[in-house]
């Protein structure tokens, strides 16, 4: 091979992470890389590749999972800040309605097939709609034919901001759970833990710091500037045990697996408050249940539909309370499938209000479902052909 052939690798699923690899190793003998049902490794910036590279993903694909895909065009979104022709030359497309086995003209085996979830589009047409977008691709590597490479221009396009749009509710989530080490939802969590509503409620300000460790200092509450400042700790986890798969394997959930929240109980808030009434008393499982309703309805209206015609019900239990913080860190949220429904129960933590615990006093700890968790919950692993996640 010279370094003018007109070599492109293509690649389906599982094996795409070697095929980059390799592609990266020989660049100058081949002319493009093609993932079907494959993305980059995270370790990989499409905007370094040495290569142009068509992603093609199904939105329901099972073995590799739109929150995973989510991940790669959002990386791939900030690079097409500095470089906008990113989005054509190396375009990532997804299909709608379409999953894992729409890449290949076989079977899937039999364990990606239990992966993978029911398409809702006629294998043919998703396979002749991969094939068209493969064409335009090589068009627009090779610049001929001409009227191929002017189409593939607006069609990458328009299917970059058709993925932006169908991922962009799995993104708004991820952002929720962590971001800048912070976390939004610890956030909200810990506004409605107070009970405090309407008026009541802005007489006090949050911040949810993210911590990497749970070693750090307690929740506090600052009186500064005429409002009460609560400043809360949290733990983004994600489990060690995922069978010998890598963080980076598309058929693994991708949300992290639990988020330890330490806050402060409305009766500390309250005793720190002027006239203040609490009109809820709201526990973790409460949150947990706000965790789901709240990925439910930022979902797009086609996943919601998809999810309620499976029927499967999710049952929020009443929370497990712990005696003490070690017991409490070390037992992690249950989030268990039996009988095809899912059972998400809580652990808690809570201190009393005493004087003589210090700053000790009046915690309130949970172990909550985290939001991005949920919508994954929603997108995939509830509609996959095994519940066994």
């Amino acid at each position: 091979m010279h370094s003018g052939s007109a070599v492109f690798l293509a690649t389906h699923g599982q094996l795409g992470h070697l095929a980059a690899d390799y592609a990266r190793a020989v660049p100058d003998t081949l002319r493009g890389l093609i993932l079907l049902g494959a993305v980059l490794p995270k370790r990989v910036n499409v905007i370094a590749f040495p290569l142009p590279v068509l992603t093609i993903v199904g939105e329901i694909d099972g073995v590799t999972r739109i929150t995973r895909v989510s991940e790669t065009l959002h990386a791939m979104m900030r690079s097409v800040k500095f470089d906008p022709e990113l989005a054509i030359q190396s375009p990532l497309i997804i299909l709608e309605g379409s999953n894992h086995d729409v890449f290949i003209t076989g079977s899937l085996p039999f364990s990606l097939y239990q992966h993978d979830i029911e398409a809702e589009v006629p294998k043919s047409v998703a396979m002749e709609t991969a094939a068209n977008f493969t064409a335009l691709f090589l068009a627009h590597v090779l610049q001929e034919p001409e009227v191929f490479v002017k189409t593939a221009a607006t069609e990458f396009k328009k299917a970059f901001e058709a993925a932006q749009n169908m991922t962009a509710p799995i993104e708004s989530l991820r952002e929720a759970t962590i971001n800048n080490l912070k976390s939004y939802w610890v956030k909200s969590a810990q506004k409605w833990l107070s009970g405090l509503t309407g008026k009541q409620s802005t007489q006090i300000e949050v911040d949810s710091y993210v911590e990497k460790s749970q070693d750090g200092l307690p929740p506090t509450m600052i009186y500064e500037h005429g409002v009460n400042h609560i400043v809360t700790f949290s733990e983004v986890i994600r489990y060690a045990d995922k069978k010998g798969k890598t963080e980076d394997d598309g058929s693994l959930p991708q949300a992290p697996d639990e988020i330890a929240a330490k806050m402060l109980g409305p009766e500390r808030i309250q005793a720190s408050l002027k006239n203040a009434t609490r009109t809820y008393n709201y526990t973790c499982r409460d949150l947990n249940y706000a965790s789901f309703m709240t990925a439910y309805h930022t979902a797009t209206e086609r996943a919601r539909i998809r999810f309620d015609g499976y029927h499967r019900g999710v049952i929020f239990q009443p929370d497990i309370v712990t005696n003490s913080e070690a017991l409490w860190e070390s037992t992690h949220l249950k989030f268990n499938v039996h009988a095809s429904k899912l059972y998400v129960t809580s652990i808690a933590y809570k201190t009393p209000m005493d004087d003589d615990l210090g700053v000790e006093s009046g915690l309130f700890f949970c172990k909550l479902l985290p939001p991005d968790r949920a919508m994954e919950w929603i997108y995939v692993d509830s509609i996959s052909r095994d519940m066994s996640f």
